[in-house]
């Protein structure tokens, strides 16, 4: 148990800390969890004021489905772990959620700006760590360590399939965060392995007959 704990900390600290919020969800009343949700979304209002405490907060608080988040995030970011290290792993889900929050709400704000939505955009709820997943499980299917932990990503990623690309023709800010968020897990892990590549120790040349 001592090992595994040594060889996952970012895997374990942040499910653990999702897992934490979820708890404390479940005490709250409704009123009061709207309020969390609120607080934590990353919409235009409060990226304005807060960016880096709203882009962090989201990625830990969900409106529901907490269980299935769990399990596929574990599907998801163990693997990466493994083959990439506890850092590189972080650099990935982070670049993945910071650059689906990003891009997704500059297109909505543009599109605010052009009159294509309602001021009400501002405000809309945007929480949970669907990006982070998604990051990490396109980075699990393409470099996975083996050929279990890859099927078992690419389940989990046809099952939610449906749900990450649902709005995706209407530009709707969670879709286009999942497709950002895919992409940079992908260009991301492809980097990390090429890196991974070069650094692996060259085989002995063979010895001249």
């Amino acid at each position: 148990m001592g090992e595994f704990l040594r060889r996952y900390p970012v895997p374990l600290a942040f499910l653990s800390v999702f897992g934490l919020v979820w708890l404390v969800q479940a005490m709250l009343s409704p009123d009061a969890s709207a309020g969390l949700v609120g607080w934590a979304s990353t919409n235009l209002s409060n990226l304005s004021v807060n960016p880096i405490g709203t882009i962090v907060a989201s990625a830990f608080v969900a409106e529901e489905a907490h269980a299935v988040l769990m399990v596929v995030l574990a599907i998801g970011i163990f693997p990466v772990a493994r083959r990439f290290g506890n850092l590189r792993t972080m650099v990935l889900i982070a670049v993945a959620h910071v650059l689906g929050t990003v891009v997704s709400q500059g297109i909505a704000f543009v599109q605010l700006q052009l009159g294509h939505l309602s001021d009400s955009i501002r405000t809309m709820p945007d929480v949970g760590p669907s990006y982070v997943l998604s990051a990490a499980l396109v980075a699990t299917v393409l470099y996975g360590p083996g050929r279990w932990p890859r099927l078992l990503a690419l389940a989990g990623w046809c099952a939610l399939a449906p749900f990450l690309f649902e709005g995706l023709l209407v530009l709707d800010v969670a879709a286009v965060g999942h497709v950002v968020a895919m992409l940079a897990g992908a260009v991301v892990g492809a980097l990390l392995f090429r890196r991974e590549r070069r650094g692996a120790p060259r085989p002995p040349a063979l010895a001249e007959v």
